[in-house]
């Protein structure tokens, strides 16, 4: 006598409601780890740009001195993009320290610039940031360059300096000046 017990096994082609639900939390907590990569991201992105810009007006500010004769570069010593008080005295430096506070941050603080200037240096989308120039002896960077004649290095330092929530971006860029004749 043979006695098999058979039992009928149903159709087995679906998922439980419990293997639907472990499924949709994991998609769930997948999503959301996803989803906090965005303001990250963004953020990161934001600062590039940010920094971009910053590293942008250095350059600019660099290429600038370099246009100045070389026994006249010491006038930009100490200049800063917030404070009147420290523009130089006499063009062609003002007339260049004028600009670059024109670039980037525009008026405000005690700058206004002459319709003449606004239509010379064109439209800009100031950014708000800071500037500074330092102009030191290459090889004696305590000392500022001075007006003599036989000094033929000077180390030129642009820091710019974007405010930013948390924390601002500072971009400082140096080069070093050589008097050819």
């Amino acid at each position: 006598m043979d006695l098999r017990i058979t039992r009928r096994l149903g159709d087995g082609r679906g998922f439980t409601l419990v293997e639907v639900l472990v499924a949709a939390m994991i998609l769930v907590v997948g999503l959301l780890g996803l989803a906090t990569m965005f303001p990250v991201g963004y953020r990161q992105i934001t600062d590039a740009g940010r920094m971009t810009m910053a590293v942008t007006g250095a350059r600019h500010i660099l290429e600038d001195i370099g246009a100045v004769p070389f026994a006249n570069i010491r006038f930009l010593d100490n200049f800063d993009t917030t404070s009147t008080a420290t523009l130089p005295a006499a063009d062609p430096q003002q007339a260049i320290a004028r600009r670059w506070r024109y670039m980037l941050a525009g008026t405000g603080d005690g700058f206004a610039f002459t319709p003449t200037e606004v239509t010379n240096w064109g439209a800009v989308n100031t950014f708000g940031a800071r500037a500074t120039v330092q102009m030191r002896q290459a090889d004696n960077p305590a000392n500022p360059c001075l007006s003599d004649t036989t000094a033929t290095t000077c180390r030129a330092t642009v820091t710019v300096t974007i405010p930013s929530t948390p924390n601002p971006v500072t971009v400082t860029l140096s080069t070093i000046l050589v008097r050819m004749f």
